[in-house]
Protein backbone atom coordinates (compact mmCIF):
# COMPACT_ATOMS: atom_id res chain seq x y z
CA UNK A 1 0.00 0.00 0.00
CA UNK A 2 1.05 3.53 -0.60
CA UNK A 3 2.16 5.51 2.42
CA UNK A 4 -0.48 7.90 3.68
CA UNK A 5 -0.03 11.33 2.26
CA UNK A 6 0.92 14.08 4.63
CA UNK A 7 -0.74 17.40 4.28
CA UNK A 8 1.51 20.42 4.70
CA UNK A 9 0.86 22.29 7.97
CA UNK A 10 0.39 25.42 5.93
CA UNK A 11 -2.72 23.78 4.28
CA UNK A 12 -4.50 22.79 7.51
CA UNK A 13 -6.23 26.17 7.97
CA UNK A 14 -7.61 25.92 4.45
CA UNK A 15 -8.71 22.29 4.87
CA UNK A 16 -10.48 23.00 8.13
CA UNK A 17 -12.15 26.10 6.83
CA UNK A 18 -13.35 24.20 3.74
CA UNK A 19 -14.69 21.34 5.86
CA UNK A 20 -16.56 23.77 8.07
CA UNK A 21 -18.09 25.56 5.15
CA UNK A 22 -18.99 22.20 3.55
CA UNK A 23 -20.71 21.01 6.66
CA UNK A 24 -22.62 24.22 6.96
CA UNK A 25 -23.67 23.97 3.33
CA UNK A 26 -24.87 20.36 3.83
CA UNK A 27 -26.81 21.40 6.87
CA UNK A 28 -28.55 24.19 5.08
CA UNK A 29 -29.25 21.89 2.15
CA UNK A 30 -30.79 19.29 4.45
CA UNK A 31 -32.93 21.92 6.09
CA UNK A 32 -34.24 23.01 2.77
CA UNK A 33 -34.86 19.45 1.64
CA UNK A 34 -36.64 18.21 4.63
CA UNK A 35 -38.35 21.43 5.47
CA UNK A 36 -41.47 19.46 5.53
CA UNK A 37 -40.11 16.97 8.11
CA UNK A 38 -39.58 17.14 11.81
CA UNK A 39 -38.18 20.44 13.07
CA UNK A 40 -36.21 18.65 15.79
CA UNK A 41 -34.33 16.50 13.34
CA UNK A 42 -33.46 19.53 11.20
CA UNK A 43 -32.28 21.45 14.21
CA UNK A 44 -30.05 18.57 15.25
CA UNK A 45 -28.47 18.45 11.81
CA UNK A 46 -28.02 22.20 11.85
CA UNK A 47 -26.49 22.11 15.33
CA UNK A 48 -24.09 19.38 14.28
CA UNK A 49 -23.00 21.35 11.25
CA UNK A 50 -22.51 24.46 13.39
CA UNK A 51 -20.50 22.50 15.91
CA UNK A 52 -18.22 21.19 13.21
CA UNK A 53 -17.78 24.72 11.88
CA UNK A 54 -17.08 26.01 15.38
CA UNK A 55 -14.45 23.35 16.04
CA UNK A 56 -12.81 24.07 12.73
CA UNK A 57 -12.76 27.79 13.52
CA UNK A 58 -11.25 27.18 16.95
CA UNK A 59 -8.55 24.93 15.51
CA UNK A 60 -7.79 27.47 12.83
CA UNK A 61 -7.60 30.33 15.36
CA UNK A 62 -5.28 28.29 17.55
CA UNK A 63 -3.00 27.62 14.68
CA UNK A 64 -2.98 31.33 13.79
CA UNK A 65 -2.17 32.24 17.35
CA UNK A 66 0.77 29.86 17.39
CA UNK A 67 2.02 31.36 14.14
CA UNK A 68 1.68 34.84 15.57
CA UNK A 69 3.58 33.83 18.72
CA UNK A 70 6.40 32.40 16.59
CA UNK A 71 6.48 35.56 14.48
CA UNK A 72 6.48 37.70 17.62
CA UNK A 73 9.39 35.73 19.08
CA UNK A 74 11.34 36.13 15.84
CA UNK A 75 10.55 39.86 15.80
CA UNK A 76 11.64 40.18 19.42
CA UNK A 77 14.86 38.32 18.66
CA UNK A 78 15.52 40.51 15.64
CA UNK A 79 14.72 43.66 17.62
CA UNK A 80 17.07 42.53 20.38
CA UNK A 81 19.83 41.92 17.87
CA UNK A 82 19.22 45.33 16.27
CA UNK A 83 19.22 46.98 19.68
CA UNK A 84 22.46 45.25 20.63
CA UNK A 85 23.98 46.31 17.31
CA UNK A 86 22.85 49.89 17.83
CA UNK A 87 24.31 49.88 21.33
CA UNK A 88 27.56 48.48 19.95
CA UNK A 89 27.60 51.16 17.26
CA UNK A 90 26.95 53.85 19.85
CA UNK A 91 29.74 52.51 22.05
CA UNK A 92 32.07 52.40 19.04
CA UNK A 93 31.16 55.97 18.13
CA UNK A 94 31.71 57.08 21.70
CA UNK A 95 35.07 55.32 21.79
CA UNK A 96 36.01 56.92 18.47
CA UNK A 97 34.93 60.33 19.77
CA UNK A 98 37.00 59.84 22.92
CA UNK A 99 39.97 58.73 20.81
CA UNK A 100 39.60 61.78 18.56
CA UNK A 101 39.37 64.04 21.59
CA UNK A 102 42.45 62.42 23.11
CA UNK A 103 44.34 62.80 19.83
CA UNK A 104 43.25 66.44 19.54
CA UNK A 105 44.33 67.13 23.12
CA UNK A 106 47.70 65.48 22.53
CA UNK A 107 48.25 67.46 19.33
CA UNK A 108 47.18 70.73 20.92
CA UNK A 109 49.76 70.49 23.71
CA UNK A 110 52.59 70.11 21.18
CA UNK A 111 54.75 73.15 20.43
CA UNK A 112 54.69 72.17 16.75
CA UNK A 113 52.02 73.09 14.23
CA UNK A 114 50.46 70.03 12.59
CA UNK A 115 48.16 69.78 9.58
CA UNK A 116 46.84 66.65 7.87
CA UNK A 117 45.49 66.65 4.31
CA UNK A 118 43.58 63.90 2.51
CA UNK A 119 44.52 62.27 -0.78
CA UNK A 120 42.86 65.16 -2.65
CA UNK A 121 44.95 67.67 -0.65
CA UNK A 122 42.01 68.91 1.40
CA UNK A 123 42.52 69.87 5.03
CA UNK A 124 41.35 67.15 7.42
CA UNK A 125 42.57 68.46 10.75
CA UNK A 126 45.02 70.82 12.42
CA UNK A 127 46.08 71.62 15.95
CA UNK A 128 45.89 74.92 17.82
CA UNK A 129 49.60 75.63 17.40
CA UNK A 130 49.25 75.51 13.63
CA UNK A 131 46.24 77.80 13.78
CA UNK A 132 47.90 80.43 15.94
CA UNK A 133 51.26 80.14 14.22
CA UNK A 134 50.03 80.60 10.67
CA UNK A 135 46.93 82.78 11.02
CA UNK A 136 46.71 84.01 14.59
CA UNK A 137 43.08 82.88 15.00
CA UNK A 138 40.94 79.74 15.03
CA UNK A 139 40.10 78.51 11.54
CA UNK A 140 37.56 75.72 11.87
CA UNK A 141 35.95 76.86 8.62
CA UNK A 142 39.12 75.79 6.79
CA UNK A 143 38.35 72.09 7.25
CA UNK A 144 37.67 70.55 3.83
CA UNK A 145 39.34 73.36 1.87
CA UNK A 146 42.14 72.58 -0.55
CA UNK A 147 45.74 73.48 0.17
CA UNK A 148 45.82 75.85 -2.81
CA UNK A 149 42.76 77.70 -1.50
CA UNK A 150 44.36 78.08 1.93
CA UNK A 151 47.69 79.23 0.48
CA UNK A 152 46.06 81.84 -1.73
CA UNK A 153 44.06 83.13 1.25
CA UNK A 154 47.22 83.48 3.36
CA UNK A 155 49.03 85.27 0.54
CA UNK A 156 46.07 87.59 -0.02
CA UNK A 157 46.19 88.54 3.67
CA UNK A 158 49.88 89.39 3.34
CA UNK A 159 50.81 86.62 5.76
CA UNK A 160 53.83 85.36 3.76
CA UNK A 161 56.54 88.04 3.67
CA UNK A 162 58.42 86.50 0.74
CA UNK A 163 55.29 86.57 -1.45
CA UNK A 164 54.60 90.29 -1.13
CA UNK A 165 54.98 91.97 -4.51
CA UNK A 166 54.94 88.78 -6.60
CA UNK A 167 52.09 86.79 -5.09
CA UNK A 168 51.09 84.61 -8.05
CA UNK A 169 54.68 83.62 -8.83
CA UNK A 170 55.22 82.62 -5.20
CA UNK A 171 51.99 80.60 -5.09
CA UNK A 172 52.89 78.66 -8.23
CA UNK A 173 56.37 77.90 -6.92
CA UNK A 174 54.94 76.77 -3.57
CA UNK A 175 52.48 74.44 -5.31
CA UNK A 176 55.33 72.91 -7.34
CA UNK A 177 57.28 72.29 -4.14
CA UNK A 178 54.30 70.70 -2.40
CA UNK A 179 55.45 67.49 -0.74
CA UNK A 180 58.58 67.29 -2.92
CA UNK A 181 61.21 69.30 -1.04
CA UNK A 182 63.65 67.10 0.86
CA UNK A 183 64.97 69.87 3.08
CA UNK A 184 62.60 71.83 5.35
CA UNK A 185 61.03 74.86 3.73
CA UNK A 186 62.04 78.06 5.55
CA UNK A 187 59.68 81.01 5.28
CA UNK A 188 59.05 84.21 7.22
CA UNK A 189 55.52 85.30 8.05
CA UNK A 190 54.26 88.84 8.56
CA UNK A 191 54.63 88.64 12.35
CA UNK A 192 58.38 88.34 11.88
CA UNK A 193 58.50 84.66 12.83
CA UNK A 194 60.58 82.20 10.85
CA UNK A 195 58.86 78.86 10.19
CA UNK A 196 60.35 75.53 9.10
CA UNK A 197 57.76 73.46 7.20
CA UNK A 198 58.16 69.71 6.77
CA UNK A 199 55.86 67.73 4.44
CA UNK A 200 55.61 63.97 3.99
CA UNK A 201 53.13 61.68 2.23
CA UNK A 202 51.72 58.62 3.98
CA UNK A 203 51.30 55.26 2.25
CA UNK A 204 47.59 55.92 1.67
CA UNK A 205 48.17 59.28 -0.01
CA UNK A 206 47.57 61.59 2.95
CA UNK A 207 50.00 64.46 3.54
CA UNK A 208 51.26 65.36 7.00
CA UNK A 209 52.66 68.87 7.47
CA UNK A 210 54.54 70.12 10.51
CA UNK A 211 55.42 73.73 11.20
CA UNK A 212 58.26 74.51 13.62
CA UNK A 213 58.97 78.01 14.91
CA UNK A 214 62.72 78.49 14.40
CA UNK A 215 62.75 82.27 14.91
CA UNK A 216 65.26 82.19 17.76
CA UNK A 217 67.53 79.83 15.85
CA UNK A 218 67.42 81.97 12.70
CA UNK A 219 68.07 85.17 14.68
CA UNK A 220 71.02 83.52 16.43
CA UNK A 221 72.40 82.39 13.10
CA UNK A 222 71.93 85.87 11.65
CA UNK A 223 73.68 87.42 14.66
CA UNK A 224 76.49 84.89 14.36
CA UNK A 225 76.82 85.54 10.64
CA UNK A 226 76.87 89.29 11.22
CA UNK A 227 79.44 88.83 13.99
CA UNK A 228 81.61 86.65 11.76
CA UNK A 229 81.28 89.21 8.99
CA UNK A 230 82.35 91.97 11.37
CA UNK A 231 85.30 89.90 12.55
CA UNK A 232 86.26 89.11 8.99
CA UNK A 233 86.03 92.79 8.10
CA UNK A 234 88.03 93.73 11.17
CA UNK A 235 90.71 91.20 10.31
CA UNK A 236 91.30 92.86 6.94
CA UNK A 237 90.45 96.47 7.87
CA UNK A 238 92.77 99.09 9.27
CA UNK A 239 91.13 100.28 12.47
CA UNK A 240 92.37 103.85 12.20
CA UNK A 241 91.58 104.70 8.59
CA UNK A 242 88.90 102.16 7.67
CA UNK A 243 90.92 101.11 4.61
CA UNK A 244 92.11 97.60 3.94
CA UNK A 245 95.06 96.58 6.09
CA UNK A 246 98.29 94.80 5.18
CA UNK A 247 96.61 91.40 5.38
CA UNK A 248 93.81 92.51 3.06
CA UNK A 249 96.36 93.85 0.59
CA UNK A 250 98.46 90.67 0.61
CA UNK A 251 95.41 88.45 0.03
CA UNK A 252 94.02 90.65 -2.74
CA UNK A 253 97.39 90.97 -4.46
CA UNK A 254 97.86 87.20 -4.52
CA UNK A 255 94.37 86.71 -5.96
CA UNK A 256 94.80 89.37 -8.64
CA UNK A 257 98.29 88.14 -9.47
CA UNK A 258 96.96 84.65 -10.22
CA UNK A 259 94.05 86.07 -12.19
CA UNK A 260 96.39 88.28 -14.23
CA UNK A 261 98.64 85.30 -15.02
CA UNK A 262 95.60 83.26 -16.05
CA UNK A 263 93.86 85.97 -18.08
CA UNK A 264 96.98 87.67 -19.49
CA UNK A 265 96.14 91.08 -17.96
CA UNK A 266 98.58 93.49 -16.25
CA UNK A 267 98.65 94.55 -12.61
CA UNK A 268 99.80 97.97 -11.42
CA UNK A 269 100.81 99.04 -7.93
CA UNK A 270 101.31 102.48 -6.39
CA UNK A 271 103.41 102.68 -3.23
CA UNK A 272 102.63 105.98 -1.44
CA UNK A 273 104.64 107.48 1.42
CA UNK A 274 103.68 110.73 3.19
CA UNK A 275 106.56 113.21 3.15
CA UNK A 276 107.98 114.43 6.49
CA UNK A 277 105.19 112.75 8.42
CA UNK A 278 107.42 111.94 11.41
CA UNK A 279 108.18 115.63 11.77
CA UNK A 280 104.45 116.39 11.57
CA UNK A 281 103.70 113.81 14.27
CA UNK A 282 106.40 115.18 16.56
CA UNK A 283 105.15 118.73 16.06
CA UNK A 284 101.39 118.24 16.52
CA UNK A 285 101.21 114.97 18.50
CA UNK A 286 99.81 111.54 17.76
CA UNK A 287 96.11 112.48 17.89
CA UNK A 288 96.67 115.07 15.18
CA UNK A 289 98.79 112.57 13.29
CA UNK A 290 95.97 110.01 13.44
CA UNK A 291 93.49 112.56 12.16
CA UNK A 292 95.87 113.46 9.33
CA UNK A 293 96.16 109.78 8.37
CA UNK A 294 92.37 109.50 8.25
CA UNK A 295 92.16 112.52 5.95
CA UNK A 296 94.93 111.13 3.74
CA UNK A 297 93.10 107.79 3.52
CA UNK A 298 89.95 109.61 2.42
CA UNK A 299 91.86 111.56 -0.24
CA UNK A 300 93.53 108.44 -1.65
CA UNK A 301 90.30 106.45 -1.53
CA UNK A 302 88.68 108.98 -3.84
CA UNK A 303 91.22 108.12 -6.54
CA UNK A 304 90.05 104.55 -7.21
CA UNK A 305 86.77 104.04 -9.01
CA UNK A 306 87.02 100.82 -10.99
CA UNK A 307 85.78 97.50 -9.64
CA UNK A 308 88.54 95.45 -8.03
CA UNK A 309 90.83 98.40 -7.28
CA UNK A 310 92.04 98.57 -3.69
CA UNK A 311 93.45 101.24 -1.38
CA UNK A 312 95.12 99.87 1.76
CA UNK A 313 97.28 101.10 4.59
CA UNK A 314 100.57 99.29 4.20
CA UNK A 315 102.00 100.40 7.52
CA UNK A 316 102.71 103.65 9.38
CA UNK A 317 102.35 106.51 6.90
CA UNK A 318 102.62 104.23 3.86
CA UNK A 319 99.68 103.37 1.62
CA UNK A 320 99.29 101.17 -1.45
CA UNK A 321 96.92 101.35 -4.40
CA UNK A 322 96.43 98.04 -6.22
CA UNK A 323 95.08 98.44 -9.77
CA UNK A 324 94.24 95.05 -11.38
CA UNK A 325 94.03 95.18 -15.17
CA UNK A 326 95.55 98.68 -15.30
CA UNK A 327 98.42 99.42 -17.68
CA UNK A 328 101.20 101.85 -16.90
CA UNK A 329 99.41 104.83 -18.45
CA UNK A 330 96.38 104.33 -16.22
CA UNK A 331 98.65 103.88 -13.20
CA UNK A 332 100.42 107.20 -13.91
CA UNK A 333 97.09 109.02 -14.20
CA UNK A 334 96.07 107.55 -10.85
CA UNK A 335 99.37 108.69 -9.28
CA UNK A 336 98.72 112.25 -10.48
CA UNK A 337 95.20 112.09 -9.05
CA UNK A 338 96.58 110.96 -5.68
CA UNK A 339 98.97 113.89 -5.48
CA UNK A 340 96.24 116.32 -6.54
CA UNK A 341 93.69 114.88 -4.11
CA UNK A 342 96.13 115.14 -1.20
CA UNK A 343 96.91 118.72 -2.20
CA UNK A 344 93.18 119.52 -2.21
CA UNK A 345 92.87 118.05 1.28
CA UNK A 346 95.33 120.79 2.40
CA UNK A 347 96.64 119.26 5.63
CA UNK A 348 98.65 122.10 7.15
CA UNK A 349 102.22 121.10 8.07
CA UNK A 350 102.72 124.14 10.25
CA UNK A 351 105.81 125.02 8.20
CA UNK A 352 106.26 127.13 5.10
CA UNK A 353 109.20 125.18 3.72
CA UNK A 354 109.69 122.96 1.88
CA UNK A 355 105.87 122.84 1.50
CA UNK A 356 102.96 124.40 3.35
CA UNK A 357 100.82 121.23 3.25
CA UNK A 358 101.55 117.54 3.57
CA UNK A 359 102.69 115.93 0.30
CA UNK A 360 103.48 112.39 -0.79
CA UNK A 361 106.07 110.46 -2.80
CA UNK A 362 104.82 107.65 -5.05
CA UNK A 363 106.48 104.69 -6.70
CA UNK A 364 104.64 103.18 -9.70
CA UNK A 365 105.17 99.64 -10.99
CA UNK A 366 103.30 97.74 -13.72
CA UNK A 367 103.88 94.15 -14.76
CA UNK A 368 102.31 91.24 -16.58
CA UNK A 369 102.09 88.43 -13.96
CA UNK A 370 103.47 85.03 -14.89
CA UNK A 371 104.18 81.73 -13.19
CA UNK A 372 107.93 82.40 -12.98
CA UNK A 373 107.67 85.56 -10.87
CA UNK A 374 106.24 86.08 -7.38
CA UNK A 375 103.83 88.87 -6.54
CA UNK A 376 106.37 90.23 -4.04
CA UNK A 377 108.47 91.37 -7.03
CA UNK A 378 105.79 93.96 -7.84
CA UNK A 379 105.93 95.30 -4.27
CA UNK A 380 109.73 95.52 -4.33
CA UNK A 381 109.80 97.34 -7.68
CA UNK A 382 107.20 99.91 -6.55
CA UNK A 383 109.05 100.35 -3.26
CA UNK A 384 112.35 101.03 -5.05
CA UNK A 385 110.67 103.57 -7.34
CA UNK A 386 109.06 105.28 -4.34
CA UNK A 387 112.40 105.48 -2.54
CA UNK A 388 113.87 107.11 -5.64
CA UNK A 389 111.06 109.69 -5.61
CA UNK A 390 112.02 110.48 -2.02
CA UNK A 391 115.65 110.81 -2.96
CA UNK A 392 114.84 113.06 -5.91
CA UNK A 393 113.06 115.68 -3.82
CA UNK A 394 109.74 114.21 -2.65
CA UNK A 395 106.27 115.42 -3.69
CA UNK A 396 106.61 113.45 -6.93
CA UNK A 397 106.19 109.99 -8.42
CA UNK A 398 108.69 107.72 -10.13
CA UNK A 399 108.10 104.71 -12.40
CA UNK A 400 109.95 101.46 -11.75
CA UNK A 401 112.45 100.71 -14.51
CA UNK A 402 114.22 97.51 -15.48
CA UNK A 403 116.94 98.03 -12.88
CA UNK A 404 114.31 98.39 -10.15
CA UNK A 405 112.84 95.04 -11.12
CA UNK A 406 116.26 93.41 -11.01
CA UNK A 407 116.85 94.76 -7.51
CA UNK A 408 113.50 93.55 -6.31
CA UNK A 409 113.33 90.15 -8.02
CA UNK A 410 114.82 87.94 -5.32
CA UNK A 411 114.32 89.51 -1.88
CA UNK A 412 112.47 92.50 -0.51
CA UNK A 413 114.58 95.63 -0.51
CA UNK A 414 115.94 96.79 2.86
CA UNK A 415 116.05 100.57 3.18
CA UNK A 416 119.32 101.89 4.54
CA UNK A 417 117.68 104.64 6.59
CA UNK A 418 114.10 105.40 7.68
CA UNK A 419 112.21 107.60 5.28
CA UNK A 420 110.40 110.66 6.65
Amino acid sequence: MDAPSKTSPLLWPTVLASAALGCEAIAWAWVIRVSGGSDLTGLLWLAGAGLVALVASVVWMGWRLRRMRHALRRAQTTALKVTKHQHAMQRAEQEAARARQLLTTCLDVLDVGIEIYDERDRLLMFNQRSSHMLTGFQRHDDIGKSFETLVRANVARGLISAAIGHEEEWVQQRLRQRGKHTAPLLQQISSGQWIHTYEKYTTDGHLVCTHVDVTEQVLREQDLEASNHRLARQSITDELTGLGNRRCFDQTLETEWQRGARMGTPVSLLMVDIDHFKRYNDRFGHPAGDEALRRIAKALGACVRRAGELVARYGGEEFVLLLPGANEAHALVTAQQCMHSLQQEAIDRGESAPAEFLTCSIGVATVQPDAEREASALINAADVAMYRAKTNGRARFEVADKADWEIGDDTPRTRPTPLT
